[in-house]
């Protein structure tokens, strides 16, 4: 009896890490044969995730220009996870619009944020940007992005549907 209770516990398992692998492959086959011919040049990709809804989550993928001076506009493709529970598998292209700057909303600037061993003249920034989906959502992003430049990571809040989340972006 315990034999025959363990085998069956072993094959549930065996199946659900099968299915989870089955998902995992065929959302990322989704999600790069979705991605348009116009987003093949970007320059950074990434990852967003709700932390007001389980299992909504997805990618992101953008053309941010170099210079850190001027504000930029940017087409953004956002695609939802084959899991998601809110538009699953479905991509939007939106306008993003931001800038960097040396000080974050609430006027706190990188040296008050630096470490006692950091360069006061580094690549940080704080990342600032917003988007807005024709069906009232509206999104704002606050980050940062690192001393390499390389990675732009930090949270967002949005309108109808209301959710706050983490976001996270590579350059390429």
């Amino acid at each position: 009896m315990k034999n025959r209770f363990l085998k069956i516990i072993k094959r549930i398992l065996i199946t659900v890490l099968i299915l989870f692998v089955v998902v995992f492959i065929s959302n990322e086959i989704v999600y790069r044969t979705s991605i348009p011919e116009n987003f093949e040049e970007s320059n950074w990709n990434g990852k967003w995730d709700s932390s007001e809804y389980a299992f909504v989550s997805g990618k992101v993928l953008t053309t941010i220009p170099e210079n850190h001076k001027a504000e930029f506009k940017s087409e953004t493709l956002i695609y939802y996870n084959l899991w998601s529970l809110y538009k699953p598998g479905q991509n939007k292209i939106v306008e993003l619009s931001g800038n960097f700057s040396k000080s974050d909303i609430n006027g706190n600037n990188l040296g008050q944020k630096s470490r006692p061993n950091e360069n006061r003249d580094s690549n940080r920034r704080f990342f600032k940007a917003k988007m807005s989906i024709g069906n009232g959502q509206f999104i704002e992003y606050d980050g940062i992005k690192d001393n390499d430049g390389i990675e732009i990571s930090g949270e967002y809040e949005s309108s109808y549907p209301k959710d706050k989340g983490t976001f996270e972006l590579n350059k390429k």
